[in-house]
């Protein structure tokens, strides 16, 4: 069975969330907030949480605080002055507003156990996490983040990168699953066979939503995310910094070679540590029956219509000396990274449509094959057949 770190650090998996006193008037607002938006959008918008996570770096000298974009309250940021304790000292730290996230960074003495800053009308007084890097130490690492997928996908994902990666650990940040409890996911996670160690991270953060009304930001509609971007730097940063390599790739996401490399050797072969490549669309289109598994899709259409705007990225962080501070992993790039080297066409991300819980469009409806538009994808049938143990020819 694969090891829960959490058994032997039961604080691994805890955060140091500072959120806005529902009492006070002080509260994060909309882009565009005289639009009326639907009821959805505003139950999931996160207005109160300022930092998810407070948490020395891995050598020990400085502290992040990682939070959603703050928008309104970014000028409240600005102004911060930082005050370690049982130190005293007092300092501005270094702040970074950066892609649909805030990311500050404050040196203070090691000895420091909480920190605490005013914000508004509001006193914060927070402690400080410790830096949980060495429990990934030379790992083979897969993370992300998940509500309610399938179980049995979950499964799938992590067995898939124990065979065709070699990924040893896996950290799965559960945003409030309801179909079942950690537990559930943790049992899951430690039935996988070859699979080392794993942690499930409970992150409860309003995730945030689409917004098809304010046309004014740089990332269109998906301004309103605010869970997802922070946990890319919060785990980097917190858990990664001593791993041998890390992948970010959703449940319904299997990066594939056309060469059968592991993209984990590939990554922490190359000159500045980082590799990105393309997503490629699966079809929601399969002749089986019964519940959904990865396995059962594997047309695509052809040639470049395939293609997924998004791209995807392993890193090795060893590397780090070729990022800055601010350096921030995002869903389809890090930024703030040295990389010369451009995407590889040596790996493809294959995207699922029909694998996915809790989205924000449909992605339920099964699409006929047709011929003209479509193919069969190959590597993914022989992928498939030696790592599920499925028929190539289909």
């Amino acid at each position: 069975m694969a090891f829960d770190i959490a058994q032997a650090d039961p604080g691994i998996a805890a955060s140091t969330p500072a959120l806005l006193d529902p009492a006070l008037a002080l509260r994060r607002i909309p882009l565009g907030p005289e639009l009326e938006r639907p009821a959805s959008f505003c139950e999931r918008f996160d207005d109160s949480a300022v930092f998810y996570d407070v948490f020395r770096d891995h050598s020990g000298r400085h502290v992040y605080l990682i939070g959603p974009m703050a928008l309104n309250l970014e000028p409240l940021l600005d102004g911060l002055v930082i005050t370690g304790h049982p130190s005293g000292k007092s300092v501005k730290p270094r702040i970074h507003h950066g892609v649909q996230a805030e990311i500050l960074r404050v040196t203070l003495p090691r000895g420091d156990t909480e920190l605490s800053f005013p914000f508004g009308e509001q006193q914060f007084r927070l402690p400080i996490q410790p830096n949980q890097s060495r429990h990934f130490r030379r790992d083979r690492v897969i993370f992300t983040i998940n509500k309610d997928n399938d179980l049995a996908w979950i499964a799938d994902w992590a067995r898939f990168y124990v065979r065709e990666h070699g990924a040893t650990a896996a950290v799965v940040y559960d945003n409030g699953s309801t179909s079942y409890n950690l537990d559930d996911l943790r049992q899951t996670l430690a039935q996988v066979e070859g699979l080392a160690k794993f942690l499930v991270i409970p992150w409860p953060y309003k995730f945030g939503s689409m917004d098809d009304l304010f046309e004014g930001h740089r990332f269109g509609g998906n301004w309103g995310m605010f869970a997802q971007p922070p946990k890319f730097t919060q785990f980097f940063r917190k858990y990664a910094m001593q791993a041998r390599s890390i992948l970010n790739v959703d449940i319904d996401e299997f990066v594939m070679s056309p060469f059968r490399k592991s993209v984990f050797k590939a990554v922490e072969r190359t000159p500045f540590g980082l590799l990105r490549f393309n997503r490629v669309w699966v079809l929601n289109a399969r002749t089986e029956t019964g519940p959904p598994r990865h396995w059962h899709f594997f047309i695509r259409k052809k040639g470049i219509a395939a293609r997924d705007r998004g791209k995807k990225w392993a890193l090795a962080p060893g590397r780090s000396f070729f990022a800055s501070w601010r350096a921030q992993p995002w869903t389809h790039f890090v930024k703030g990274w040295l990389n010369l080297s451009g995407s590889s066409a040596e790996f493809y991300g294959y995207h699922f449509i029909g694998v996915s819980r809790s989205w924000y469009w449909d992605r339920t409806e099964n699409i006929a094959f047709d011929p003209k538009l479509h193919v069969k994808d190959q590597l993914m049938l022989d992928t498939f057949a030696d790592v599920f143990g499925t028929d190539r020819k289909r």
